[in-house]
């Protein structure tokens, strides 16, 4: 990782508090998660990070919209409401580490959704990290035992979700800016999440609605800061920041609501930190992401 002052400007930097941000947001969900349905938080994340795009739109022109792969954009939307939905559900009804951690799992993903899409080839030692992270998922999971739920499936169905997002936002990164990509993901998230509030609806009150609106600021900037340093740079010197948001994650959640990994699951997180960070530091991602943006 050649630290230096273009690194530290448009990778370490962005990344970073795109993490801090993501942690901020997660506890917002987390604490108005007892008050309001998933796909409202979902919903109200979404329109309030479309409010808060348009003017950047707006200054640019209308032109500025206009794109080529449109329908990459209405495929992306889906795929990553989705994914919050997965997040903001296990959010919802399991402890916040082990939320953000399973959908801290993409890069997992990332390398076995390498063999379809790119047709690579997983060598020993890939495939023998890939095995060492999900040990880590299982243990996560707990099979088998009165702590396995389905809710943490769906946690970790959120980090197969983001790790197609992610393949599909650095293969757009060659025609589309960030603003654009931001954008466009803000449209289709509010349009979906907003056809569910016909039956899902609930008023919120004053409290969570001044929750949600910090939530939907502190995602906006955490999605545009982490496009941004994907699209600026290789995949190795930015998705290990991903786990900043883990470990900020699980201190709010010891901090607000005395939530504590148990052995089981600290065991667990290490197998999958530590496989996620040899897949991506030392380069071990798909070819498509090993290339920067010219």
């Amino acid at each position: 990782m050649n630290f230096n002052k273009r690194y530290l400007i448009h990778g370490f930097l962005p990344a970073f508090f795109s993490a801090c941000f993501f942690a901020v947001m997660v506890t917002c969900i987390k604490a108005t998660s007892s008050e309001l349905p998933t796909i409202q938080l979902v919903f109200l994340r979404s329109i309030i990070g479309l409010i808060i795009i348009i003017p950047f739109i707006l200054l640019r022109g209308i032109s500025f919209v206009k794109t080529s792969i449109f329908h990459l954009h209405v495929f992306r939307g889906l795929i990553s409401i989705s994914a919050m939905t997965c997040l903001y559900f296990a959010i919802t009804n399991i402890g916040l580490s082990e939320a953000t951690l399973l959908n801290a799992t993409s890069p997992l993903f990332i390398a076995i959704l390498a063999v379809p899409i790119l047709n690579e080839r997983i060598s020993p030692r890939i495939f023998f990290t890939l095995i060492i992270g999900f040990i880590g998922v299982i243990l996560i999971l707990k099979p088998g035992t009165s702590m396995f739920t389905y809710v943490a499936i769906i946690g970790l169905c959120s980090g197969f979700f983001i790790a197609c997002a992610k393949i599909l936002i650095r293969y757009m990164a060659s025609t589309e800016p960030v603003i654009r990509t931001v954008f466009y993901f803000s449209i289709f998230s509010t349009f979906y999440s907003g056809i569910a509030m016909i039956w899902f609806w609930q008023t919120p009150t004053i409290f969570d609605l001044s929750i949600m609106i910090l939530a939907g600021i502190c995602a906006t900037c955490g999605q545009t800061l982490l496009t941004y340093a994907f699209t600026n740079n290789e995949a190795s010197t930015v998705s290990p920041f991903t786990y900043v948001t883990v470990f900020m994650a699980t201190l709010f959640g010891w901090i607000g609501w005395n939530e504590l990994p148990d052995i089981g699951s600290g065991i667990g997180a290490i197998f999958i930190i530590g496989s996620c960070l040899s897949l991506t530091v030392q380069g071990r991602l798909p070819t498509a992401w090993k290339i920067k943006k010219a």
